[in-house]
């Protein structure tokens, strides 16, 4: 639960923030936007993700992990399409979060562990 939290309060200050400042395609309306994106996409990856890991471990096996990232920006693109205020204009721009947040959640693992 402490990581959880963690990743919810880490992924909102830092990445939902800036994201917008360093990604063209990427808008967010107000900062209770970003706090409900970081909220709603902490849940997709404590939740959903590791079965999505498991249905498509043979893609990532064969790309050596790169569908994985497939899958993040699949999931960014997702919580973009529901949340009114946060929007991603294409599929570059999602891809560009989506490494940001992937590169966020790694940090947060390596420094949590």
């Amino acid at each position: 639960m402490k990581k959880f939290l963690l990743q919810i309060i880490v992924l909102t200050l830092s990445v939902y923030y800036l994201l917008p400042e360093f990604i063209a395609g990427i808008n967010i309306d107000e900062p209770r936007t970003a706090i409900i994106a970081a909220v709603l996409f902490a849940v997709i990856n404590f939740a959903v993700k590791p079965i999505l890991r498991v249905v498509t471990l043979p893609l990532n096996l064969l790309t050596f992990g790169l569908f994985g990232l497939i899958v993040n920006v699949l999931l960014f693109w997702f919580v973009a399409s529901i949340i009114t205020g946060f929007t991603v204009v294409d599929f570059m721009s999602a891809f560009w979060g989506a490494l940001a947040l992937t590169l966020v959640n790694w940090l947060i693992d390596k420094l949590s562990s």
